[in-house]
C-alpha cells in the first residue's frame, strides 16, 4: 500500500509518495491536480476540502479546532501561531471567483467580517480544483490535512515558524529522524524556486507521514472524524 503527501507549489503540487511506513523509499515529484488521486491509496493534502456554504454559517469548525490545537501546544509562547491556519473560504466566495470575479469583487460583495484574506484568495484556484475532483468522485483518496498540525503532533509542541532558521531545522530534524533522505528528494525535483520552495518539500513529507497514520487507522481529526459539509465531503483536518 502506498501513501502520499501533497503541498501546493508554484508549479503545481509537490508530492512525496512512499510505501506505507517506508520514508527511506519515498519519491518526490511535482504533478498537476488531476494526477493526485492516482498517486496512492491515501493522499493527504494541505488544502481545505469540506467547506461552509456561506459566511452566515459561521467559521469552519476544523479551522477553529486547528488553531486551538496549535495554541494549546505553544509551550514556547511563539507569537501568532493561530495565523498558521487561516479561515477557509465558503462556497459563496468560491462561486464568485469561479465566475471570473476578483479579490475586489469579493470585498464589494461581502460585508466586513465576511472577507477572506489575500493569502486565502491566492490559493482559491487550488481549492476550487480539489473541490471539483472530490465532488466528481466522492471516493477519491484525497484527504485534508495540515503540516503544522502534523509537526506539532509529532514534536509534542508547536514549532517555531518554518520561515525562521530554528523552525526550518526543527522540521528537517524530525523528518530525518523519521527516515526521509531530504537531500535525495530535493535532487529529484526541478531546479529553482520558481518551481518549489524548501518548505514545500518539508510539508509534503509530513503530510506523507500523516497518510501513513491514516492508512493504519491511528490518525485523529479536527474537530472530529465525522464532520461533513452539505455536499457530503469530509470537513476534517486529519493528523
Amino acid at each position: 500500500m502506498r501513501v502520499a503527501g501533497a503541498d501546493g507549489c508554484p508549479s503545481g503540487w509537490l508530492t512525496v509518495a512512499m510505501p506505507i511506513g517506508a520514508p527511506e523509499r519515498a519519491e518526490a515529484r511535482i504533478v498537476q491536480a488531476e494526477r493526485l488521486p492516482a498517486l496512492a491509496e491515501v493522499v493527504a493534502l494541505d488544502i481545505p476540502i469540506g467547506l461552509m456554504d456561506g459566511p452566515d454559517d459561521g467559521p469552519r469548525p476544523a479551522d477553529k479546532a486547528a488553531r486551538r490545537f496549535l495554541s494549546e501546544r505553544n509551550i514556547d509562547r511563539i507569537a501568532g501561531v493561530g495565523s498558521r491556519v487561516f479561515p477557509s473560504p465558503t462556497r459563496a466566495h468560491l462561486a464568485i471567483l469561479a465566475a471570473g470575479g476578483t479579490y475586489g469583487d469579493l470585498l464589494g460583495h461581502f460585508r466586513k467580517g465576511q472577507h477572506i484574506s489575500k493569502q486565502c484568495f491566492m490559493i482559491c484556484p487550488r481549492i476550487i480544483e480539489i473541490d471539483a475532483l472530490c465532488r466528481a468522485d466522492p471516493d477519491a483518496p484525497l484527504w485534508e490535512s495540515h503540516p503544522e498540525i502534523g509537526f506539532a503532533h509529532r514534536a509534542g509542541r508547536t514549532l517555531p515558524s518554518k520561515h525562521r532558521p530554528e523552525g526550518l531545522r526543527a522540521r528537517q530534524d524530525l523528518l530525518s529522524e523519521a527516515g526521509f533522505d531530504l537531500a535525495r528528494l530535493a535532487a529529484a525535483l526541478p531546479d529553482g524556486r520558481r518551481h518549489w520552495a524548501p518548505d514545500d518539500l518539508l510539508d509534503a513529507c509530513m503530510l506523507a507521514l500523516t497518510g501513513t497514520r491514516m492508512a493504519r487507522g491511528t490518525h485523529a481529526g479536527l474537530p472530529n472524524l465525522t464532520d461533513r459539509d452539505s455536499h457530503g465531503l469530509r470537513r476534517v483536518i486529519h493528523f
